[in-house]
Formats: structure tokens, sequence, C-alpha cells
């Protein structure tokens, strides 16, 4: 029985970080458009709080790790 690799784990629950931080900016940007839009506004500011470009950034460099250490 295969054992998951760690490094696609991580590579993984990476991406889904990234694809999240996407996924709700798109959903405040759609309220922003509304009558609650001070709602998407909030959301927004709490999103960059967490600092998305920062996620993308922490999974380039897993990606750029694994294939220069070959991992």
């Amino acid at each position: 029985m295969a054992q998951d690799n760690p490094w696609d784990e991580a590579e993984a629950g990476w991406q889904d970080l990234v694809a999240a931080a996407a996924r709700i900016q798109a959903a405040a940007s759609r309220i922003k458009d509304t009558d609650r839009s001070f709602d998407g506004y909030e959301i927004e500011r709490t999103l960059r709080k967490h600092r998305p470009e920062l996620m993308k950034s922490h999974l380039d460099n897993l990606r750029a790790h694994r294939k220069a250490n070959r991992v």
C-alpha cells in the first residue's frame, strides 16, 4: 500500500489556499456590486489580512524547491 507523498500533500494544500482566496475575492467583488457593497469591501479587507499574494508566493517557492531538489 503506497503512502501519500508529503510533498504532493503540501503542494495540494497551498493550491487549495490559493484557489480559496481567489474564490473569496471573486465573491467579494460580486457583493460590492450589490446594495450590500459595504459587506463586500469588508470581506475583501479581511482577505487582504491573510495575504493571498503571499500564499501564491509560497506555492511558487515550494514548486521551485521541489524542482531544484527533485522531491
